[in-house]
């Protein structure tokens, strides 16, 4: 247990200036890229697309600062985590049981874009659950509430989770890698992905079109107000990337549709929909 103990510190410490920096880097790109985009560059245009009020400035630089001390702590947490899982397989199994491949040819472009959207399914499955079982009482202050405390969010919140969340967060990665072949491009265009579309959650601005919410198909896509009130109640509107799991289990908000038309109902006034032809 000790040489295990040992190997797994001894791993992370070799590797960890580059695995953090790639983490890192990853969530830059996507908080203050997000940030950027919606806090600055449209702020104007978005004016009319605030889903809340915004928090006084003083306590909003605050929460950015928590925001990204957390965050910072949770890619810390997530090498860790690699490095404990990468000596696991070595004990185990004498090596690597990830299934990533370098060579497109050997599943074709069909199944690597394929891969991304079954790891987006995945991801989605996997969040809502585990979403759920984090706001169960007993639970609740071990995992959650670090990311709860972000109660009107910000880009920065993307990541803001205590170590336990971090954790659990972490867990998809390696179990999606060990039952289903990904290549190093689609699992870098996922992990993106995830990432910018996880601070677009939390951004406070509804960047989806007016009418999005109820559309027959479109509406499986959960918007920007739809995570945003499962901030403000603390309950309902699990899911992440689609709204599939909540319709079925009966959770998404009562208040969601309304609430997303009230977010949206600015575009004649100059919102992101009159602005790009979209409304």
């Amino acid at each position: 247990m000790l040489d295990f103990v040992i190997a797994v510190f001894s791993n992370f410490i070799e590797h960890f200036p580059r695995d953090f920096q790639v983490e890192a880097t990853r969530y830059v790109i996507g908080a203050v890229g997000v940030w950027f985009v919606t806090w600055v560059l449209l702020s104007g245009v978005l004016e009319n697309r605030r889903i809340r009020k915004p928090l006084p400035a003083l306590l909003r630089n605050k929460q950015i600062i928590r925001e990204i001390r957390n965050s910072t702590l949770s890619v810390i947490v997530f090498v860790f985590c690699f490095s404990v899982t990468n000596q696991l397989m070595e004990v185990f199994y004498g090596g690597s049981i990830f299934k990533i491949y370098a060579d497109v040819a050997e599943y074709g472009w069909a199944y690597l874009v394929f891969s991304v959207v079954l790891w987006t399914i995945g991801l989605d499955t996997y969040f809502y659950w585990t979403h759920r079982f984090m706001h169960l009482p007993r639970f609740y202050k071990f995992f959650h509430r670090t990311h709860h405390r972000s109660h009107n969010p910000t880009p920065f919140t993307a990541y803001s989770f205590a170590p336990p969340e971090a954790v659990l967060v972490y867990i998809f990665v390696p179990v999606f890698f060990a039952i289903v072949p990904m290549h190093d491009t689609a699992f870098i265009s996922a992990m993106l992905i995830q990432i910018v579309r996880n601070a677009m959650a939390h951004c406070g601005y509804e960047l989806f079109p007016r009418g999005w919410a109820q559309h027959p198909v479109l509406g499986i896509f959960a918007t920007v107000t739809h995570h945003d009130l499962h901030h403000e109640k603390s309950n309902g509107n699990y899911a992440f990337y689609f709204t599939f799991w909540d319709r079925v289990m009966g959770t998404e908000h009562p208040e969601y549709i309304e609430r997303f038309e009230r977010a949206t109902q600015g575009n004649a006034k100059g919102g992101i929909g009159a602005a790009t032809g979209t409304a």
